[in-house]
């Protein structure tokens, strides 16, 4: 069974709004995106729709696959979105989500930011603590995060 047009529009319009969202991001206006994509401005302005990503027409796989290389999408994101997904992956591994970016850090930096994190909240909350055992504290609040299954244990 077919997918339904306010369905197909619905995708439509979402694709549209990563692809916003992304140009957004990058500071392009969207004759600049054209160029930066290496597709013709009104091509791109299909693509996008109007402001509020409404009117939005498919495009070519061709002009997906330009938008992608570009943009940094993972191949095939595109037609994903309009065969259903919610989101797009970057090739840097984070995610493009309607309104929203999520990022993927790497276990490494989650720690070193769990370890700022706790240090000054300790420095305001029991100032009597030293960084040894702030640092202490904080190896400990990862591994626990771990053992729970929050964060993916080391590599």
């Amino acid at each position: 069974m077919a997918a339904s047009p306010d369905r197909n529009a619905r995708h439509l319009q979402l694709l549209a709004a990563l692809v916003t969202q992304r140009r957004a991001s990058l500071h392009l206006g969207i004759d600049e995106a054209a160029r930066f994509c290496g597709i013709a401005p009104m091509t791109y302005r299909n693509v996008e729709g109007n402001r509020n990503n409404e009117g939005s027409k498919v495009a070519r796989p061709t002009t997906y696959a330009k938008i992608e290389k570009a943009f940094e999408f993972t191949p095939g994101s595109c037609r994903a979105v309009l065969d259903g997904a919610q989101s797009i992956k970057l090739l840097d591994g984070t995610e493009l989500i309607s309104g929203a970016q999520i990022s993927h850090p790497p276990l490494e930096q989650v720690a070193e930011e769990v370890k700022q994190a706790i240090g000054k909240v300790a420095g305001l909350h029991a100032p009597e603590l030293t960084h040894g055992q702030t640092d202490a504290m904080a190896a400990e609040f990862v591994k626990e995060l771990q053992r729970r299954g929050i964060l993916p244990s080391g590599r």
